[in-house]
């Protein structure tokens, strides 16, 4: 997403339809990448106890914030900037903070490990 932000937008900016769908259509194959991973990691972030409601409370934050504002900002960055370029740095923004708080999420695969060693067999 951060690679490919200032990109889409350009592309978008050109008006043309074939550039504006391989815009889209990269932006689309870079999101499925994602999601795929990102239900592994919400099932990893939650004990199993809690881990179904983690994972929808995890879901629900995340469409309100990137579906709910993220297009309002978008269209207020664009009306008082008159650039699409603003909307790229907020996605650029938005796409380093995500990745510093996915880096910053402990490994727990050894945690794993040491539980099942330590289970009666």
């Amino acid at each position: 997403m951060v690679a490919w932000a200032f990109p889409f937008f350009l592309l978008l900016d050109t008006a043309s339809v074939p550039l504006m769908l391989a815009a889209v259509l990269m932006l689309a194959v870079g999101l499925g990448l994602t999601y795929g991973p990102q239900a592994a990691l919400y099932a990893e972030l939650f004990p199993a106890r809690i881990r179904y409601s983690g994972a929808s409370f995890a879901y629900a934050v995340g469409a309100i914030l990137g579906g709910g504002i993220t297009p309002f900002a978008a269209a207020v960055l664009t009306e008082s900037t008159g650039t699409t370029m603003s909307v790229s740095a907020y996605m650029v923004l938005l796409g380093l903070v995500t990745l510093i708080a996915v880096l910053k999420i402990p490994e727990t695969a050894e945690q794993v490990r040491e539980r099942r060693r330590a289970q009666p067999t």
